[in-house]
């Protein structure tokens, strides 16, 4: 298979890359009054750093893959993210032998179907992005919100409470004004890009519900789904990736050299610490909340690009970047806001 054209190279970078906010209560009953609420608890700090590591991993495993990408023409995004899965499962595995946290018996037909949608949503959005333009790949990317939002409802009864609706709105609204241009609608990537956001959405819902289900960790989990979702995604690669020995392009031509190997093995290094900082985001707050995280993260590059890049500027993105920030902050407000109804979107803590 040809490899894709050059300009789909940042879009292929994303594909490598998903406790609740509380209210401040007194513990003190009727003389609470008497005492200054502190403004966030340490739950809700753990959240925030747990969210600013996520972040951070992100940009770091980005940037990885670009040079991997771009410096060492290494530009084969499903067998680096196989890459990543091996290097994920060994280092945990070595991180288990050498006592950093200890391992558990999980039950493996409830882990295999995890690793099976994390094997799944990696050859779907592969397969969405080479079949439709990066903008409408970009959009359906971006509705794993409302895949979230809907699958919680639809299978789980879970609505999404009503103090979270204007904030995912305006979220959902501004990221859509900043990447809608350029489409060029076909049913087969339509048909791609449908089942990928399924696919994503069961992905990020059950690595949460699974953590509190079997009353594991994140390490202890991705122990287990990451060799499973390597497993999984190894017979697709000849499909994802151009192996034709008649190619020019083909990863047979690739030059492994010792910087480029370094290179791509510090990437699944990197990786490893982000996959691991998806579960835990997951785990300690909701698959909403990760999404928003996600289009936070997308909203702020972006206004990077603008800042100090030279990123033309002009009313349609000023909009949609006004809008996509107002609604990560109201989202943020409303979580850490004393809620008057139950929050679909909130789950219990880990033990």
């Amino acid at each position: 298979m040809n490899q894709l054209h050059d300009r789909k190279h940042d879009s292929r970078l994303q594909l490598l890359s998903d406790g609740p906010a509380t209210s401040a209560r007194g513990a003190g009953g009727e003389h609470d009054h008497f005492f200054p609420r502190p403004f966030l608890q340490r739950e809700q700090v753990e959240v925030a750093a747990v969210c600013a590591a996520n972040v951070l991993c992100t940009i770091l495993v980005v940037s990885a893959n670009k040079v991997v990408f771009d410096r060492y023409r290494f530009t084969y995004a499903a067998t680096l993210t196989f890459v990543h899965f091996v290097v994920t499962g060994a280092g945990l595995a070595l991180a288990a032998v050498t006592g950093c946290f200890a391992p558990m018996r999980l039950e493996w037909r409830k882990v295999a179907r995890l690793a099976l949608l994390g094997a799944g949503f990696v050859v779907l959005t592969n397969l969405s992005l080479q079949h439709n333009s990066v903008s409408f790949y970009q959009l359906f990317k971006h509705l794993n919100t409302v895949g979230v939002v809907a699958i919680e409802w639809l299978a789980y009864r879970k609505p999404l409470a009503r103090r979270l609706w204007l904030p995912v709105a305006l979220l959902l609204l501004g990221v859509v004004v900043n990447t809608a241009n350029d489409f060029k609608f076909n049913w087969v990537g339509f048909a791609y890009a449908n089942g990928g956001v399924l696919v994503t959405s069961y992905y990020q819902i059950w690595a949460g519900s699974l953590q509190r289900e079997m009353k594991c960790n994140p390490l202890q989990l991705q122990l287990y789904t990451a060799p499973l979702s390597a497993l999984c995604i190894l017979p697709m690669l000849p499909l994802l990736d151009d192996y034709r020995r008649t190619s020019a392009a083909s990863i047979e031509h690739f030059q492994p050299t010792p910087t480029a190997l370094a290179m791509i093995l510090l990437s699944g290094v990197v990786a490893l610490f982000v996959n691991v900082s998806i579960f835990l985001t997951i785990g300690r707050t909701s698959a909403l909340t990760y999404n928003v995280l996600g289009h936070a993260k997308t909203t702020t590059l972006l206004l990077f690009d603008f800042m100090f890049f030279g990123r033309p500027l002009d009313l349609r993105n000023t909009v949609g970047v006004a809008v996509a920030l107002a609604g990560v902050f109201l989202y943020t407000h409303a979580k850490l806001a004393p809620a008057s109804e139950p929050s679909a979107d909130r789950p219990k803590p880990n033990a």
